[in-house]
């Protein structure tokens, strides 16, 4: 499981695994950190029914995790990006051993913060998005999913192949909220752990409000409880890793630090 997936590896060093999230592959979603192949091994995985990955029978966590889990092979950091960031949490979970470790960008991770009134509210605009989403035209998934992020619905766009699949596929995906968070087999793990978020300030203030207050909400609930460090990025909202620089000398540092070399 997961020997099949696509991975672009560049750079030699320290393995550092890259996971994405919905509506592309890993190279576009950590474009920004290529200049990390200066001193770390980069592995762009694209998941499964992503990019140059076989398309998937499943798509349910289990199946997910366990596909991630096999990539990090003998050990490697891993980096999740949002949904990819919520199958990191799982798949570190499932493979602390391999974990040498995690750093999470804005992970959809919905279940630790349950009964907040702005995680309930991003909660119900999503859960409504997957369940509208049958059905839905390809071309209207992206424009449909910003809107649900209190952003202003995008004109769709004609898609080739590649991002057609990729918007079916996320389409497919369980709602990040039923996934169940192992915090408490995290928290005990002894490899370092970073939540990343975006400040949101430069985004406009319905999806501040909506989608920038859910996800703060989630990212101080998952520092709590897993006990981890937290970086919040100004100019960024949900994507601080295409800041590129800074967001790379942040995870430079936190990756030297696991490995005693920073």
């Amino acid at each position: 499981m997961g020997a099949d997936l696509h991975v672009a590896v560049l750079g030699r060093g320290e393995p550092v695994v890259f996971i994405h999230g919905g509506f592309g592959g890993s190279e576009e979603a950590f474009a920004e950190q290529r200049d990390l192949a200066d001193a770390y091994r980069l592995q762009f995985v694209d998941r499964r029914g992503y990019g140059n990955s076989p398309p998937a029978a499943r798509l349910d966590f289990d199946s997910q995790a366990g596909d991630l889990a096999a990539v990090l092979g003998d050990g490697a950091h891993l980096v999740g990006h949002s949904y990819g960031g919520l199958l990191a949490l799982l798949a570190a979970a499932r493979r602390p051993d391999a974990v040498r470790s995690l750093t999470v960008i804005e992970p959809p991770a919905l279940s630790v913060a349950r009964g907040d009134p702005a995680v309930e509210e991003f909660v119900s605009r999503l859960e409504r998005w997957y369940a509208d989403a049958e059905g839905t035209p390809p071309e209207e998934l992206r424009p449909d999913f910003l809107a649900a992020f209190g952003f202003q619905r995008p004109a769709p766009v004609k898609l080739g192949e590649e991002d057609r699949m990729a918007a079916i596929t996320t389409a497919l995906e369980p709602p990040p909220s039923e996934a169940e968070i192992p915090l408490e087999r995290l928290a005990a793990e002894p490899f370092r752990k970073l939540v990343v978020s975006g400040e949101w300030d430069s985004a406009p203030p319905a999806a501040r409000e909506i989608a920038g207050r859910a996800f703060h909400v989630v990212c101080d609930a998952l520092e709590r409880r897993l006990g981890c460090q937290q970086a919040r990025f100004a100019g960024a909202a949900h994507n601080p890793q295409l800041l590129g620089t800074p967001f790379n000398d942040r995870l430079g540092t936190f990756i030297g630090g696991a490995t005693g070399d920073g």
